[in-house]
């Protein structure tokens, strides 16, 4: 079998705006104001898209650039009387990655050689694994994004579905109580009762799913059963509303996952080799673990999408290799698996199910993120919140990109500008292009003329950079890079 050559994923096409700042300034409208309203007390709610998880890691530097942020910082500049936005802000160079103790984010390490782009964990020793305003602020925090909460974390006090990062963010430890919803009421009965609140939680109830390839055995292999997403939806907005009557609240929909390059980047550059070498790849479906029954070009309708961890193990379709199951330390080949038959292109070395999203999980993905997308608007009109349509602002970047201050964005991975290292957490800017999505809805809906964030002041994708030449190369990703990172999925627990 002929080895498959070194191709690749144009990953770091990067243009000069990822080093510099724009020009152009921000939008211009009205005089800043409230229109009126007051606003005193602002929260936001979700996951790791809202506490500003970006490239694998929370860190300071990034941190600053949390789309709750930056919307309170334009709330402040219309004249909203917030104080200070607490965060829990964990130092650069960031939280601490529970398998080495070390700086779980990914950065670009070596691009010395422009065949061979190296990204990886920061690896720098981390000291602190606790936020550094952790015991100083005697009040929960204002941005109470949990990376990893599923949408019942919301109320849940067990810990079951909050995400690894709970016990840092909500304190409980520390005496502060055990769930947000049960902070929010903290917040309250300590006189500053939130007037404003952003709520995107439900992303992690199928990218969980997705992320891992179709295979969360905690979850049962699906993402969350559509009814019991919706009437969890409908208790934990009514809680809200209950709680807060009179509170502006902003509500985000659940982005397409196939929207985001976690799952767009590889399939392009595979399948043109996969033609040329005039070859197919077989692949286990669904649940499968030994023979791959899968067949395909990567083409058409509903192909398979390989993620970006499956990144890693591309170069070596076509090898005689088991190196998937070495580095996720199987204790045996499992039953039908032969690793002397060349990767990829044998139904008995197929790609892993673990990497792939196949046709049926993406029907799976897709019916989940519509119905709960039903749900969430549904529960928003019955308790009088407004609606960010994260799905369709996503999906039109994706068709058409997104032009701002002079620049467009795309979702390319990494030179697209939206989308950090991850290939899932948006870059600052990608943080910035959010919240103004958010801003453009409490202008719409409460009459306010709140500014957007200058998006050309917020700092591109970081070196180094300089030297690259653009190509179509495979980055050399270590395997064991992407285990913090599905850990805030729940993958592996």
């Amino acid at each position: 079998m002929k080895r498959f050559h070194t191709y690749g994923i144009a990953l770091f096409a990067l243009a000069a705006f990822l080093l510099s700042g724009c020009t152009d300034s921000a939008p211009s409208g009205p005089t800043p104001s409230l229109g009126g309203a007051t606003v005193t007390k602002y929260v936001s709610i979700g996951n790791s898209l809202t506490a500003g998880y970006q490239s694998n890691g929370l860190y300071a530097s990034a941190q600053a650039y949390s789309y709750p942020n930056l919307i309170a910082a334009q709330l402040k500049i219309a004249g909203a009387t917030i104080g200070t936005f607490e965060q829990p802000t964990w130092p650069d160079p960031g939280n601490p990655d529970p398998a080495t103790g070390k700086a779980a984010r990914f950065v670009i390490i070596s691009l010395a050689d422009p065949n061979n782009p190296i990204i990886g964990p920061a690896g720098e020793n981390v000291t602190a694994s606790q936020p550094s305003n952790a015991t100083t602020l005697l009040r929960p925090y204002d941005n109470l994004g949990l990376p990893g909460a599923l949408l019942a974390g919301f109320m849940d006090t067990t810990g079951l579905y909050q995400g690894g990062f709970a016990p840092a963010i909500l304190r409980s430890s520390g005496g502060f109580p055990k769930s947000v919803y049960q902070q929010i009421l903290l917040l309250k009965q300590m006189g500053t009762t939130p007037d404003l609140v952003t709520f995107w939680l439900g992303a992690n109830d199928v990218l969980g799913f997705a992320a891992s390839g179709g295979v969360l055995p905690a979850a049962g292999n699906k993402p969350t059963d559509a009814a019991i997403f919706g009437g969890l939806y409908l208790q934990a907005l009514g809680a809200l509303r209950q709680a807060l009557p009179n509170a502006k609240i902003v509500v985000a929909t659940i982005p397409d996952v196939k929207a985001v390059p976690y799952f767009t980047t590889v399939n392009p550059k595979i399948a043109p080799e996969l033609a040329a070498l005039n070859v197919d790849l077989y692949y286990q479906q669904h649940l499968e673990s030994g023979v791959g029954s899968g067949k395909t070009r990567l083409t058409g309708a509903y192909a398979p999408l390989i993620t970006l961890e499956g990144a890693i193990y591309a170069p070596l379709i076509g090898q005689a290799t088991g190196k998937f199951y070495t580095d996720n330390h199987f204790p045996a080949l499992p039953a039908g698996i032969d690793t002397t038959k060349p990767f990829g292109v044998h139904p008995q070395n197929p790609f892993p199910d673990a990497l792939i999203l196949d046709s049926t999980e993406q029907v799976m993905a897709t019916n989940a993120v519509n119905d709960f997308n039903t749900a969430i608007k549904s529960a928003a009109a019955t308790n009088n919140a407004q609606v960010f349509d994260a799905f369709t602002f996503f999906n039109n970047v994706k068709a058409n990109g997104y032009s701002v201050a002079g620049e467009t964005y795309t979702t390319d991975y990494v030179s697209g500008g939206l989308f950090s290292l991850d290939g899932v957490h948006p870059t600052s800017r990608g943080y910035a292009i959010v919240a103004n999505q958010y801003i453009k809805v409490m202008n719409s809906s409460f009459g306010m003329n709140i500014p957007y964030v200058d998006v050309a002041s917020i700092p591109g994708i970081p070196g180094p950079l300089g030297k690259y030449i653009a190509g179509k190369v495979v980055p050399s990703i270590p395997s064991s890079a992407f285990k913090s990172f599905e850990r805030v999925f729940g993958v592996g627990q």
